[in-house]
């Protein structure tokens, strides 16, 4: 990764989203056809001398990190926070290839726009000091565990749109609850007419799922 970590910090702390576009609107092939994104060193490092994607693989991975990129971009940094990071990136490698480099293998194994959106609103409050590395590094992974329709029932949980599980689906509760989101409490034994039982509960968020949607979801 001698090569591709400074191509990656440098599209991502020096404004490259002005150039990257909606490209879930344009799609990979219309943008790189436009020559949108020449000037992104991420892009010519990825593409290379051919200046064309072939593999599915590839062009994956270079949706999601345009994607991570813009995400990224978007919001409020704390600009202190982040030169001192920068600077950090720039004088210790090592630490460079530990972040960036972890970044680049999760975006690499990542399918939905959303995850690398959620990662780059994870990585923004890593730099803000919301959280430390190993936060990140586990947020990262619960990222990776869930399906999309899990991050909305956090959503509507957090905002108190739902406090028992009557009006939804138990299993993703107990997916949530097993990696420490979600507290749960039996309620009664509801049985229905067609002679089927399910035990429903209540739910609420833990102190890590709280700290994990403001890091992740709302940010």
């Amino acid at each position: 990764m001698d090569k591709i970590i400074p191509s990656f910090s440098s599209s991502l702390f020096d404004g490259s989203k002005d150039s990257i576009g909606d490209i879930v609107e344009l799609g990979i092939d219309s943008l790189l056809d436009d020559g949108v994104f020449k000037d992104i060193p991420i892009v010519s490092m990825l593409i290379g001398v051919k200046k064309t994607y072939q593999n599915i693989h590839d062009r994956n991975l270079l949706k999601q990190t345009l994607t991570f990129i813009k995400q990224f971009n978007s919001g409020t940094i704390n600009e202190e926070k982040l030169s001192k990071y920068k600077e950090m990136m720039n004088t210790d490698s090592k630490k460079a290839e530990k972040e960036l480099g972890r970044v680049l293998i999760i975006l690499n194994s990542t399918i939905d726009i959303e995850k690398s959106q959620m990662l780059a609103n994870l990585y923004k409050n890593y730099i803000n000091e919301k959280i430390n590395w190993n936060q990140f590094c586990e947020f990262s992974e619960i990222i990776k565990m869930l399906f999309l329709n899990d991050f909305n029932i956090i959503r509507l949980i957090y905002n108190q749109q739902i406090s028992d599980t009557s009006k939804i689906e138990i299993y993703p509760i107990d997916r949530l609850s097993s990696l420490g989101l979600v507290n749960t409490a039996m309620m009664s034994i509801v049985i229905s007419s067609n002679a089927n039982s399910r035990s429903d509960k209540y739910v609420n968020l833990t102190t890590i799922g709280k700290k994990f949607y403001e890091c992740v979801v709302s940010s």
